[in-house]
């Protein structure tokens, strides 16, 4: 089974993550844990580290990032105007 990955906001890695899907998290986001030191967190799912960088940009509302397809998540989260 594939895990995705991302830079774990714990350890600093380049690393897998096990998706934590009984927690209930907005849109956009997943509640993960790492599979190297077992930090428990958020990530925005756009930080993936196989999203191509040509689907993502910064939003110009909150300086997060988005993919470029779609509303910014954070923006949608926060109610950023």
């Amino acid at each position: 089974m594939d895990h995705p990955r991302f830079k774990c906001n714990g350890c600093k890695r380049d690393t897998e993550f096990l998706w934590l899907n009984e927690l209930d998290t907005p849109e956009g986001f997943k509640a993960y844990q790492c599979m190297d030191c077992g930090c428990v967190g958020v990530k925005n799912v756009v930080e993936a580290l196989h999203v191509p960088d040509d689907d993502i940009c910064r939003c110009g509302k909150c300086g997060g990032w988005m993919f470029a397809a779609v509303a910014c998540h954070t923006c949608s989260l926060i109610s950023a105007k």
